[in-house]
């Protein structure tokens, strides 16, 4: 194989040398053939980048030098490569818009596919969006356990739409394609359309991302502004005449992923650590943008900082409690950390997920050789996924925290799947990418059939079916409803639990949409925001449906804060494979007391 027909290696900084001009019309055998670095320029000029005051045809033909602003990735043509620059220009663009149309194919399908699903497949609210959206009965600038963004959206959509599972989600869809759209933007911008379109369906065939399209969870939003600012902070680093717009925007990013959830703080953390470990652009740290765009992001968490001073901090007191190390012996350990590799196996799929694992191993051997995009990638990608492999060492991980750093991991696996990144000893393994992909689609597949299959009987999981924590909500909110319009005093009685699932379900499903409680304990103790919000101090003297699981008995300060509980019996809900759904019901007779704060 010729040199010309080698695949071009993004991850070197040694000097090119002067080729003979390759043959017109000729490409090697399944490798993407090298585009010379004037037309990627080209390619690549935004409008707001040219210079106002140049005229369309001097445009064409620049007389000043550019080379010092093209990527570091891109060999910069000797005068020998110059007649194959000139072949190739014309099929550059028309590359270029295939992979674009075939992109727009892809997320148009996947969203309308997305969208179908929500009214096809009779899947519940489950308990974590039924209290989110019960956030949004009760507008605030902060919550519990999460920034206010997710209660917003649901107020604006459930306001537009109707309260509805399928209102509750749709912007699960919306948010989904938005992410998905700056994904695709930064692999193009980075490398090419091709790697962009391939990392972006590397992230699509997985079981963890059909997921996040369909549920309405705060890592919907946050995943949606990390992807986007992925893109515009690049634009902005690319340091060319709009840099000002694209730090703007990526401040706007920052600062809304930072309302959905807290993990994007650590976005403009990970733009320091590049600018700092990369020589090309170490000398934008001087300038003013990095530093204003940094301070303006965090101004957008004075709403939920106010709102923590309010409430004794206590978001930051329910954070602390995810970084309590779990065990101590090495077997504890150990075990942690197989829940953390497990977890992601199953989310990600498991050949895509070890090549990827083994791209950042490898990777981590020629970090002086790292090429721009590279250390970009991995600083905001494989760097974010060692550091929680790290942390699984020593406390239990929840598998979709790292979902973050998958879009830049994905994005770098696609570029060396595709030959523009050279990892040494594991690119003979480059032809397992689109396997992996292969072998990916099909579990994704499954994961959208898994609900039909489950009521066909095809997959006999029993109790380890994953969609049972989302199925018989519905109907137990009905029931519960019913049995509320029951009592002796329907219209002096009101739902009550000791958990948090249960009030917010019966918010969302009961007719006419309850206003319910959750028992704080006596002495009071917070563990969500129902204990934040007034308990029924005005409805003394008022009855209450108590709902509790099957096998649990009411704690005795609740039975003590009534004159009398009956109990009303216990009720069971089929969920398909995993059983049925059990709950016991109570009333409540004459509330004498609430417990108060101190």
């Amino acid at each position: 194989m010729t040199d010309e027909h080698k695949p071009r290696d993004l991850n070197s900084e040694v000097e090119p040398q002067p080729e003979k001009p390759s043959e017109p019309g000729r490409e090697p055998a399944g490798e993407s053939r090298p585009v010379p670095a004037e037309v990627l320029d080209a390619e690549f000029v935004d409008p707001a980048d040219a210079p106002s005051d140049v005229p369309a045809e001097a445009e064409a033909e620049p007389e000043t030098d550019t080379t010092a602003e093209m990527p570091e990735e891109v060999e910069q043509p000797t005068e020998s490569e110059e007649p194959a620059a000139e072949a190739a220009a014309p099929v550059a663009k028309p590359a270029r818009l295939r992979w674009d149309l075939l992109f727009l194919l892809l997320l148009t399908c996947v969203s309308l596919l997305r969208l179908g699903y929500l009214y096809i497949v009779p899947l519940d609210l489950g308990p974590d969006e039924s209290y989110y959206w019960d956030w949004s009965r009760r507008l605030d600038l902060g919550y519990y356990s999460k920034p206010p963004l997710i209660a917003w959206v649901n107020a604006l959509s459930t306001k537009l739409l109707g309260i509805s599972p399928e209102a509750v989600r749709i912007p699960a869809v919306i948010f989904g394609a938005l992410g998905l759209l700056g994904m695709y933007l930064c692999g193009r911008r980075m490398f090419s359309a091709e790697v962009g379109f391939w990392g972006v369906a590397a992230w699509l065939a997985t079981p963890g991302t059909a997921a996040l399209g369909l549920i309405m969870a705060t890592d919907v939003l946050l995943v949606s502004c990390w992807c986007l600012a992925l893109y515009t902070l690049w634009r902005a680093i690319e340091g060319q005449r709009s840099t000002g717009f694209w730090a703007f925007l990526t401040m706007l990013l920052i600062g809304a992923g930072a309302l959905s959830k807290q993990m994007m703080l650590v976005f403009p953390l990970l733009m320091f650590l590049y600018l700092i470990f990369s020589k090309e652009d170490r000398g934008q740290l001087k300038q003013r943008w990095p530093w204003l765009m940094t301070l303006g992001s965090l101004l957008f968490l004075l709403p939920p900082l106010y709102w923590n001073f309010k409430n004794d901090w206590i978001t930051f007191k329910h954070t602390a409690h995810h970084v309590e190390i779990v065990g101590t012996s090495w077997q504890d350990h150990l075990k942690t950390f197989g829940e953390f590799v497990g977890g992601q196996l199953g989310l990600l799929t498991p050949l895509t997920w070890l090549l990827l694992v083994l791209l950042i191993l490898a990777l981590l051997g020629k970090m002086l050789r790292w090429s721009r995009q590279t250390r970009y990638l991995f600083i905001f990608g494989g760097l974010g996924l060692l550091g929680f492999a790290g942390f699984s060492v020593k406390q239990s991980i929840n598998p979709n925290w790292p979902a973050t750093f998958y879009p830049a991991g994905l994005l770098l696996l696609a570029a060396w799947g595709r030959g523009q990144v050279n990892a040494g000893l594991i690119d003979k393994l480059r032809r397992l990418f689109i396997p992996g992909l292969k072998l990916g689609v099909l579990l994704t597949l499954l994961a959208y059939l898994l609900p039909f299959l489950l009521q066909l009987s095809v997959l006999p999981l029993g109790k380890k079916d994953p969609t049972s924590r989302i199925k018989g909500w519905s109907e137990l909110g009905q029931q519960v409803g019913t049995t509320l319009q029951e009592q002796p005093r329907p219209e002096q009685t009101f739902v009550l639990s000791p958990l948090r699932k249960y009030p917010a379900e019966v918010a969302f499903y009961a007719p006419g949409n309850p206003v319910t409680y959750k028992w704080p304990g006596d002495p009071p103790q917070i563990s969500s925001q129902y204990e934040l919000w007034p308990g029924p101090i005005d409805k003394l003297g008022w009855d209450a449906v108590i709902i509790h699981n099957a096998d649990s008995p009411l704690p005795p300060d609740l039975i003590a804060a009534f004159e009398n509980v009956v109990d009303l019996g216990e009720q069971s809900i089929p969920i398909g494979a995993a059983g049925a759904r059990k709950y016991h019901l109570w009333r409540g007779e004459n509330l004498l007391s609430w417990p108060e704060w101190n």
